[in-house]
């Protein structure tokens, strides 16, 4: 997409009709046509439905993870982390991410964020978990056990999938605004977690995390994590 196309632009090209003879949508056992070849969007290999499934999973064809999923690999985690504790390395990746989290500034109402950019809105996810006192620590957790996951339950080698994972557990520790009123009592307002700013989380999360959660860590966990299960 160019980076100075206007949402005009945008929105006429998705509607225009394609120069490419009619598609059917890349993912397996679909038989939808692709966005282009449907005219309501930009993908040439993915239907809108697939699209959509992608910005919300980071991969077109595998769901987020479960719980029962994460949950054998996140006790593994901790448990690695809690015996590494005294290694300089690993402090030094957590005071990395507690600077990330102080570093991010004010938090907006997820009202507000809705409507900011990408590299805002990443912004204000980390500072809302800053503002909700998360710590580094729950972050590098985070990535260890999404890793050690990925490593062990696939999709193999697809580094969006895996960001968006890493974002979506990040994104739920402190995601919603919440109002309270003596006249209509407390209601709530959550950013939908999705799209770009999900992935870009995600890997900003990654890029400082990962020098802990490295192949041989994440081998680790992958096997105490199997001896869980079992």
């Amino acid at each position: 997409m160019d980076s100075g196309a206007s949402p005009h632009d945008i929105e006429h090209r998705a509607t225009a009709p394609s120069d490419l003879s009619p598609r059917r949508c890349a993912a397996h056992g679909c038989k939808n046509l692709t966005q282009r070849s449907a005219r309501n969007g930009l993908s040439e290999t993915l239907c809108k439905r697939h699209v959509e499934f992608r910005r919300r999973h980071g991969t077109h064809w595998r769901r987020s993870y479960t719980m029962a999923e994460l949950g054998p690999f996140q006790t593994a985690a901790r448990r690695w982390l809690k015996a590494h504790q005294a290694d300089l390395n690993l402090a030094q990746v957590v005071a990395a991410l507690n600077g990330l989290l102080a570093g991010s500034g004010t938090a907006r109402s997820a009202q507000d964020a809705r409507w900011a950019g990408t590299e805002e809105k990443v912004r204000n996810a980390l500072a809302r978990l800053h503002e909700a006192g998360k710590s580094g620590e729950q972050l590098l957790l985070i990535t260890l056990t999404v890793k050690a996951t990925q490593s062990a339950l696939g999709p193999r080698a697809n580094p969006e999938f895996q960001y968006v994972q890493i974002a979506k557990m990040a994104h739920r520790l402190a995601s919603g605004t919440h109002v309270r009123s003596a006249l209509y009592g407390t209601f709530s307002r959550y950013p939908r977690a999705e799209g770009a700013f999900m992935r870009l989380l995600g890997q900003t999360i990654e890029d400082i995390a990962g020098i802990v959660a490295d192949s041989e860590a994440v081998r680790e966990v992958v096997e105490a994590g199997g001896r869980h299960e079992r």
